[in-house]
């Protein structure tokens, strides 16, 4: 029996020091980038998540705003370390916390595309490209 509850205290330490990493890497990443706080994600940044938080995102995505015990059922995931990892993604900007009818609820934040530049001359530049 001894075996086991050892075993349990090391896996919650080891919680504990994802936690610490993913808030870790949340700071250098502020740091990186020079911003305060992001205006979402990109498809490029999701990939560069630690696959928990990773999991979570898609998720969310997936299934639209979610209550923590919504999410927590449907990934398997106890609740209490789910909102952890929840308020890492809220503070990097990625998941927004909202209140509907009395209950708090997540949603990701997805950053908006920016717009692509066409030059004015575009016509005489592929008619240049096609040879005219």
């Amino acid at each position: 029996m001894k075996n086991i509850d050892t075993y349990l205290s090391i896996l919650e330490e080891l919680r504990e020091i994802r936690d610490r990493i993913d808030k870790i890497e949340k700071i250098l990443n502020l740091e990186i980038s020079g911003i305060s706080k992001k205006k979402g994600f990109t498809m490029a940044e999701l990939l560069d998540l630690r696959a928990p938080l990773r999991s979570i995102v898609l998720e969310l995505t997936k299934s639209g705003n979610s209550t923590s015990s919504d999410l927590s059922a449907r990934m398997g995931i106890d609740e209490e370390a789910l909102i952890k990892k929840l308020d890492t993604l809220k503070e990097m900007g990625y998941v927004n916390e909202l209140v509907e009818n009395g209950e708090k609820k997540y949603e990701v934040v997805m950053a908006g595309r920016q717009p692509r530049k066409v030059p004015l001359d575009i016509w005489s530049a592929l008619e240049k490209k096609v040879g005219r």
